[in-house]
């Protein structure tokens, strides 16, 4: 019993397994190798000429600090303005609702319905 691996509805595609292999095939000639070889014994080595990982990123520290520290101004300034708004709207409240005295008129002149007027009125809002 033989297994065939099927690739696809009718089977194999030997075109398409030659052309796969073709694109991923080791390089041919010792020019990438050498590069290669090169690139890592200078990293191993330490030599400066090699860019770091973080060294692109640090080029563009200052701008996204200059940018980070204009967002946290315009929050300040909408957070400052909201404030000062929910503050006036507040004062406007208090200073223009006009507030009405509470009052209780006691009409009944015995002793226990003053009593009764009097706590009615110290428990009232």
């Amino acid at each position: 019993m033989s297994l065939e691996p099927r690739i696809g509805p009718h089977g194999r595609d030997d075109d398409l397994t030659r052309t796969l292999r073709t694109l991923y095939a080791a390089p041919a000639g010792d020019a990438y190798w050498i590069a290669l070889a090169t690139r890592v014994m200078a990293r191993i080595s330490g030599d400066t000429a090699v860019e770091l990982w973080w060294q692109p990123l640090a080029r563009w520290a200052r701008v996204g600090l200059i940018a980070a520290a204009v967002a946290l101004v315009a929050a300040r300034l909408a957070l400052s303005h909201d404030a000062e708004r929910e503050t006036a709207i507040a004062y406007d409240g208090v200073l223009e609702t006009p507030q009405g005295a509470s009052l209780q008129l006691a009409t009944d002149g015995s002793a226990s319905s003053t009593r009764d007027a009097t706590l009615r009125y110290v428990i009232s809002p």
